[in-house]
């Protein structure tokens, strides 16, 4: 199997992120493919069967996620790609969720926003393993934005010691957004943080909505926005909210995908 410089980018943002979907694969490296059942799952199915990624799938929903395996994790050291990280053996059924959630975040910011350099919580934590390492980092014009992405929501008293090592001890000049699950979780987070005019929400469903910019709020109301790359950049066609094509009964991505998978299996194995 010949190795592209996709495949490599394809390894190091698994491993970064701990595992990727297929629709994450499609949106973060082939957008420009309007088929996801094509290229981008022909090119993930032919690294699972070089052994470079490895396909977990949870029992309770029967979603799949690919991980990097300890070959892939070779390859990437040998082109110095794996930032010193080791392959992931299992994924936290626990949080699985926010994991997932956290990494369609980056997609946004780097496809979308063109917002590139993420550093994911993996590598924060290899750097320093003492500081609070929030979800991921990325900088723009010299601004550097801690991100947070809050799934599940702590108690009070919890995000006003967050708040102030944030703030005060952990990144004293940076600007601090978090994302919510609910606009309700937004605005409690934002009323929890008044007095911090550092700290910006938004909620997960503004970067599934967004359409040409992205909008945070402090608790003062003061707004940044984030405006897509020059000329729109990516515009995703995500088969799990549009009505998927043709007569083929399937609901959703993932039905989509174990079909593809049974139909290539079926093909390599005729009874």
């Amino acid at each position: 199997m010949i190795i592209t410089k996709r495949d490599l980018l394809i390894l190091w943002v698994c491993l970064q992120q701990k595992f990727m979907t297929l629709l994450q694969i499609a949106k973060m490296f082939f957008p420009e493919s309007g088929d996801v059942f094509h290229r981008p799952m022909t090119r993930v199915c032919e690294l699972v069967e070089a052994g470079y990624l490895s396909v977990v799938v949870l029992k309770v929903t029967g979603k799949r996620f690919y991980i990097v395996t300890p070959k892939g994790v070779k390859l990437l050291k040998k082109h110095k790609l794996s930032d010193g990280l080791r392959a992931v053996k299992k994924i936290n059924h626990l949080s699985f969720e926010h994991d997932e959630w956290v990494t369609d975040v980056r997609i946004t910011f780097e496809k979308c926003l063109g917002i590139a350099g993420w550093i994911p919580e993996r590598v924060l934590k290899k750097k320093n393993v003492r500081k609070k390492v929030p979800d991921g980092i990325v900088t723009q014009y010299g601004i550097q934005y801690v991100i947070e992405v809050e799934k599940t929501l702590k108690n009070k008293l919890a995000y006003e010691r967050i708040f102030l090592e944030t703030c005060s001890t952990h990144y004293p000049e940076a600007v601090i957004l978090y994302i919510a699950g609910s606009e309700t979780d937004r605005l409690w987070l934002k009323k929890q943080a008044e007095g911090w005019e550092r700290i910006y929400f938004a909620t997960m469903d503004d970067f599934i909505r967004m359409e040409w910019e992205l909008k945070f709020e402090n608790p003062k109301g003061h707004v940044i926005e984030f405006g897509r790359e020059y000329q729109g950049g990516a515009h995703f066609n995500v088969p799990e909210i549009e009505a998927m094509d043709g007569d083929d009964g399937l609901t959703d991505i993932h039905e989509g995908e174990q079909e593809y998978l049974r139909f290539k299996d079926e093909d390599a194995n005729p009874k």
